[in-house]
């Protein structure tokens, strides 16, 4: 009995090394392999801006003016009357510089393209991009623009691109008061 199965192993040893040996039919390619490292690129920006806006920004040419009586020895009264004309000007748009909103590194060696946008914040018609006032509900400041300042070059790990924003608004509606509620993505996108 050990005969027959030291036989019959024999035999299937045999067959399976006949066909791992010769194959009956094989073919092989070669391919090539290619990876490509993504840039890393790191962008540094500020969580909030705040800007103001003054009278002189809304074109208001007089801001201050001398009492009717030039000179007081301490006891002259001011003249209030008439009330002055307060100076709001007549612009209804300012534009405002953030001389630097973001810094980008990147190990890439090519030049980085940034890109600011205002997030659309309000679906009815142009004014998508609203800053609203919580003390006055109808007095509203409209985002209509934002162009990339600076910020052009070839980053490096430790040498930033740095650039800034000018922000266009739409103070038509607007009335002294914080306004907020608008954002902007900043979005930095390395080259291959």
């Amino acid at each position: 009995m050990n005969k027959k199965i030291l036989g019959i192993i024999a035999g299937i040893a045999t067959v399976g090394s006949a066909v791992f040996a010769a194959p009956a039919h094989a073919v092989k390619q070669d391919v090539d392999v290619t990876v490509t490292i993504q840039p890393s690129i790191y962008l540094r920006t500020f969580q909030t801006v705040n800007l103001q806006i003054t009278q002189g920004d809304l074109g208001a040419t007089k801001e201050s003016d001398f009492n009717a009586t030039p000179a007081t020895d301490g006891t002259t009264k001011l003249t209030l009357t008439p009330a002055p004309t307060i100076g709001t000007g007549t612009s209804t748009t300012v534009k405002k510089n953030v001389a630097e909103l973001f810094a980008v590194y990147s190990n890439s060696g090519k030049p980085v393209t940034v890109t600011i946008t205002p997030i659309a914040n309000n679906t009815s018609g142009p004014k998508a991009t609203t800053l609203t006032n919580p003390a006055d509900p109808g007095s509203e400041i409209i985002l209509t623009g934002a162009t990339v300042t600076g910020g052009t070059g070839t980053p490096t790990a430790r040498v930033p691109v740095v650039g800034g924003v000018d922000l266009d608004l739409d103070v038509s509606g607007a009335t002294a008061g914080v306004h907020s509620g608008a954002k902007l993505t900043v979005e930095a996108l390395a080259q291959l």
